[in-house]
């Protein structure tokens, strides 16, 4: 913050990986910058809330805390999100096989939404 004259803590999320199928795709943000001053413990909750029920995609049951394995979901077609934070900052990930969750996954779950399947 003093070299680079910031006036808010920047947000950092180290990424080490080494997968041929599998991604994380991370969104960081200061909740001072949101609507309501929320934590990432109450983000997590809108989250869950969101997406209850959902097939495809879940919320990790608790804030995160430590490494997450990319390739988790390999071969498959489901989505995890894994809020981590605190009262200040909040990093989202989403965690997915690209292969499965690429155009060919999608063109299935928007056939199934059009034909009012599971």
């Amino acid at each position: 913050m003093h070299v680079t004259g910031l006036t808010v803590k920047p947000l950092f999320c180290p990424i080490v990986d080494d997968y041929y199928n599998g991604l994380a795709t991370t969104v960081t943000l200061h909740n001072n910058s949101l609507v309501g001053n929320p934590t990432a413990e109450s983000i997590r909750q809108i989250l869950v809330e969101h997406y209850k029920g959902q097939k495809f995609v879940t919320v990790a049951p608790e804030l995160g805390s430590g490494t997450l394995e990319c390739n988790w979901g390999a071969n498959t077609d489901n989505m995890e999100i894994t809020v981590s934070g605190n009262n200040e900052q909040t990093i989202i990930t989403a965690r997915f096989d690209n292969l499965g969750k690429g155009a060919a996954g999608a063109a299935v779950q928007n056939m199934n939404i059009m034909l009012g399947l599971d």
